[in-house]
């Protein structure tokens, strides 16, 4: 039973690819549980299996304990910390029989990825059976130092959680062919991408940036990236696929 996490920066469309990705599995006769996770969701587009919001939600947190939205987003990942063992049995019983279970994370990246909540839940639930999908706005990739970034946010996210991370391009039906200049030639010309970083950045910027891209090519696993677009299920029969090859010890990924 694959247990993907969709993670990502805010607005990047974690919740419409968990929404549409399961409809796309169910569409395929796949049994799918959708799990909402974030307590400051507003506007859900699919009906959870389980919702985060039974047990804490972000405007009565900030209404009870007088908190601005921050302070009421960290002190709502407390609760939930307090509350895990109720949380991973509750959705246990949840996933149960399930084939596919899509975890929909808190928008902003950092309260699932880089704290403890991230990590708690993964291992309550079962780390073998986990992945991370980090859901990249491709509209926001305008030069080659954005797409380093994504890249080095992808793997932060894979230390402070160890499980693997795929990285996925979402919204290419916004950008046509613009970014393919900043991802396939980051993997097939290093030299070239190198170069068109420094169209950007010069000086130390130029230095860090040549020195980056070395770092990320002796760490990254073998990989390809898939396009996707969330909103019109493009590229779904790609993320199917990149998902089953990276969980699936014959997979080019492992």
């Amino acid at each position: 039973m694959p247990i993907i996490y969709f993670i990502g920066m805010a607005g990047s469309g974690k919740t419409t690819i968990t929404k549409n990705f399961g409809d796309w599995l169910l569409e395929s006769s796949e049994s799918v549980a959708r799990i909402n996770l974030d307590p400051g969701v507003v506007n859900l587009p699919y009906n959870p299996d389980y919702d985060i919001r039974t047990l804490v939600e972000l405007s009565t947190v900030m209404k009870r304990e007088a908190l601005g939205p921050n302070g009421a987003l960290i002190r709502s990942m407390e609760i939930m910390i307090e509350n895990i063992d109720t949380i991973a049995d509750t959705l246990k019983k949840t996933l149960f029989g399930k084939s596919w279970v899509l975890i929909d994370t808190p928008g902003q990246l950092e309260l699932f990825a880089f704290r403890e909540l991230g990590n708690i839940i993964i291992k309550k639930l079962n780390r073998q059976d986990s992945l991370a999908i980090f859901i990249v706005d491709a509209s926001n990739l305008n030069k080659g130092s954005d797409f380093v970034m994504s890249v080095l946010l992808s793997l932060a996210t894979k230390f402070h959680l160890e499980i693997d991370v795929i990285m996925i391009l979402n919204k290419v039906d916004l950008v046509g062919e613009k970014i393919s200049k900043f991802m396939n030639i980051f993997f097939d010309d290093p030299d070239a991408f190198v170069n068109e970083m420094l169209r950007d950045n010069t000086g130390i910027l130029g230095e860090l940036s040549f020195d980056l891209v070395d770092i990320l090519r002796q760490y990254l696993p073998p990989t390809r990236i898939v396009s996707v677009s969330a909103k019109k299920k493009i590229g779904f029969n790609d993320l199917y696929s990149i998902i089953n090859d990276a969980l699936c010890e014959c997979g080019d990924l492992r």
